[in-house]
């Protein structure tokens, strides 16, 4: 009796799929972009709470307005298309450790160079002393911002002209050095972090890192609202320090914070989770960053939406940073290096990347009577 012909699993051809998906490799087209099939950036992903990412397909779904992102570059849109693996994702098991969150755009898209800074506007009189930037998630196109030492408990909407289009308060909040903004995701959807960590003479005896839900709806014209908060109090384990750089891993949320120290490569802190609002917790040293002491002192930073990269503003330029092959979240803090352009700014003190990780913008505190603008950068 002949046996008879093996039959075929009706998830084999899913499998095929996925199969192809995942051993892509990097391609650049002409406008330097490079895509990296198989990656996150903004929208739902399965991804560990160390920053890897499990073997289980990623969705297709897309949020409201993400297809909308403006590009402050005019620069055309890559005609690259990703590959519908979602068929039927059900049969994959899921590890107990993956946790759904809304992170970025369903292929990685990173550039493989940047091009020249464009000037969108001069930075508002009221932001005189801008000291971050992060790029929303709910409104396409605004920016947040916020002063440092001197303003009270509040950050701003900017459009792409550097126009003020809403204030945010944070009533009952504290206000002693707010030194940078981050971009995460938490329980609501989309979080804004907001660091008060700048201590100059190194002295103070605590440090906090406050979290708000990004506002379904903002005020235009510069009109105010109020905000709720968490308050996620911290202290270092061995003593006080001054920071400038806060980074926010758009995937998993997990919070770190680079000293900004003189004459040492600079040292890189998390909090540890979960965040435990209204609770002093003990910070732990987690890297320490690749770049040289000589490329001067951190004052801000952030994560690629992929989570694989990361832009470190010093006094001296702009770094990104990409994490190597195989490594963990935290191994991008000491992976290579190399110098992206920024534009000519009195005292640069904030660097966002755009939301579909193909350019990113900086600007600058208001110095030696100079207004600085808010610059865009896009893929050369």
């Amino acid at each position: 009796m002949r046996a008879p012909a093996p039959r075929l699993r009706k998830d084999w051809p899913i499998l095929a799929i996925y199969l192809a998906l995942a051993a892509a490799a990097c391609e650049i087209d002409e406008g330097g972009l490079q895509v990296v099939t198989g990656g996150t950036g903004g929208y739902k992903v399965d991804a560990r709470a160390d920053g890897a990412i499990p073997d289980v397909p990623i969705s297709n779904d897309i949020p409201d307005g993400a297809a909308d992102e403006p590009d402050p570059m005019d620069t055309p849109a890559s005609d690259d298309a990703s590959d519908d693996a979602s068929d039927d994702a059900s049969d994959v098991p899921t590890p107990a450790d993956v946790v759904s969150v809304d992170t970025g755009p369903p292929v990685c898209q990173h550039c493989a160079a940047y091009g020249a800074p464009k000037s969108l506007g001069l930075i508002s009189p009221v932001l005189h002393e801008l000291s971050g930037l992060a790029a929303s998630r709910v409104h396409p196109g605004i920016l947040y911002g916020h002063n440092d030492s001197g303003d009270s408990a509040r950050f701003f909407a900017l459009d792409q002209t550097a126009q003020i289009s809403a204030e945010l308060d944070l009533p009952g909040a504290t206000a002693t050095d707010w030194e940078d903004i981050a971009m995460g995701p938490c329980a609501v959807g989309s979080c804004v972090y907001l660091s008060d960590t700048g201590d100059n003479d190194v002295n103070r005896k605590q440090y906090t890192i406050y979290r708000v839900a990004e506002p379904e709806t903002l005020p235009t014209g510069g009109a105010s609202i109020n905000v709720t908060y968490e308050a996620f109090p911290f202290v270092y384990p061995d003593g006080p320090h001054n920071a400038e750089s806060l980074l926010v891993d758009p995937q998993t949320g997990r919070v770190f914070i680079v000293l900004k120290e003189a004459n040492v490569s600079a040292p890189v802190y998390e909090l540890p989770l979960p965040l435990q609002a209204n609770t002093v917790v003990t910070v732990v040293k987690v890297a320490t960053l690749s770049l040289p002491a000589s490329a001067g002192l951190v004052t801000a930073g952030s994560f690629h939406p992929c989570s694989d990269r990361i832009l470190i503003r010093t006094k001296l330029a702009l770094y990104e940073l990409t994490r190597p092959a195989n490594g963990d979240l935290v191994s991008v803090f000491g992976g290579t290096f190399m110098t992206v352009p920024v534009a000519v700014e009195p005292q640069g003190e904030a660097a966002e990347y755009r939301p579909d990780g193909l350019g990113y913008y900086t600007s600058s505190e208001t110095a030696n009577g100079i207004t600085p603008a808010l610059s865009a950068y896009a893929c050369q």
